[in-house]
């Protein structure tokens, strides 16, 4: 017997589908064959149904992406239910009529209900303090330790007598985007955990280039609104030879100007904003990857 259900919330979700609600039910199988309704319990509803039967085992209800949902809606009553001395057999048990079958109902001790969401979310306004109230809440921050059991240990790539240290490069760059959003919003070390599936050498540094062409620099973009020049800053651009530079500022600005506009243009170099250009080159670079972390002072350890 599973133990376990999973669901991921989104603004269409509903209590019809988290406890119980009507579902239409075709009387045969013709196009003609009438349609009844009939109730139906949610996958909440379901599980509960299940731990019920089983009080000496666990079970857990797993809901990715839950600040996306419209938690009263889904919820609806079970939002009391759910805490730990209203459950069912606790001190203050609590059992409410459901909507839709009039059934008594109450939640069992033995269910966990585990949420997921991404802080960087603008949708986490939505986890009311209701809700917040009936959670702890465990963070799970980007793990770049280079030691034994960590998701990044170990991990290099390798191209020639050049080495990219992948733990380092994602600490340096987390550092930077601390200082100029927030901790939030730090990029998690998942987005290079599938190097460790790709052989090292000139595999890896493709597979890396890969990653930060479509995944990183994107993800930079929306951070800062397109503000190249943060951009620059958070890849270390502004501290590396122009050949290693994944954000490369356009030279010659009153040039550009006179050759957009004309010689007559009136327009201040200075008050015009800068032009950047991604660099191409630069994602098959090491140099452009070691220049992130390497101006940063860093231990014997993490040297290695």
């Amino acid at each position: 017997m599973q133990r376990y259900s999973f669901v991921t919330f989104h603004q269409s979700y509903g209590y019809e589908e988290f406890v119980e609600g009507l579902r239409p039910v075709l009387g045969g199988e013709t196009e003609e064959a009438e349609v009844r309704y009939e109730i139906r319990a949610g996958v909440f509803k379901d599980l509960c149904r299940r731990a019920s039967a089983a009080p000496d085992q666990r079970f857990a209800m797993v809901i990715d992406e839950i600040n996306r949902g419209n938690i009263s809606k889904i919820f609806g009553e079970l939002i009391t239910l759910i805490e730990p001395d209203k459950r069912a057999g606790a001190a203050n048990a609590v059992s409410v009529t459901l909507a839709y079958s009039g059934e008594q109902f109450s939640v069992p001790a033995n269910v966990d209900i585990i949420g997921t969401m991404n802080t960087a979310d603008r949708s986490l306004a939505l986890l009311d303090t209701a809700l917040r109230r009936r959670f702890e809440f465990v963070p799970v921050m980007p793990d770049t330790r280079d030691e034994s059991g960590a998701p990044l240990a170990g991990l290099r790539v390798r191209s020639g007598e050049q080495t990219i240290h992948i733990p380092r490069l994602l600490g340096a760059i987390n550092e930077r985007i601390e200082a100029l959003y927030d901790r939030d919003h730090r990029i998690g070390h998942a987005y290079f955990t599938p190097l460790t599936q790709v052989p090292d050498g000139k595999e890896r540094l493709t597979a890396l280039g890969s990653i930060f062409r479509m995944r990183i620099l994107p993800l930079l973009e929306e951070y800062f609104f397109e503000d190249w020049q943060k951009i620059r800053l958070v890849l270390a651009d502004n501290q590396k030879a122009t050949a290693a530079q994944f954000v490369r500022e356009q030279a010659g600005r009153d040039d550009d100007l006179t050759r957009l506009f004309g010689s007559d243009h009136g327009l201040d170099s200075y008050a015009t904003k800068p032009r950047h250009i991604v660099q191409e080159s630069a994602f098959s670079n090491p140099e452009a990857y070691i220049g992130i972390y390497q101006t940063l002072p860093t231990s014997n350890a993490e040297s290695r």
